[in-house]
């Protein structure tokens, strides 16, 4: 019988999502910023080391009024 293996991702990018008015409701406004390798916001969705990007968000969630995903 053949194991299924799925591809192991261990690559990842970093996006904070800012809610100006305070409120993490469905209809709110939200504002995406794709963060880098040093934490900064940058451009564009950069690609950095799994462990790196779980380490940030760690450091970055329990700010209010934003949410830390890692993709």
């Amino acid at each position: 019988m053949a194991l299924p293996s799925a591809p192991c991702c261990e690559i990842r990018t970093l996006v904070l999502h800012v809610y100006p008015d305070g409120i993490k409701a469905y209809g709110h406004e939200r504002l995406t910023t794709p963060l880098g390798r040093r934490g900064k916001p940058v451009k564009k969705l950069r690609l950095i080391p799994a462990e790196r990007a779980h380490a940030l968000a760690r450091k970055l969630q329990g700010r209010f009024g934003t949410t830390v995903s890692v993709l």
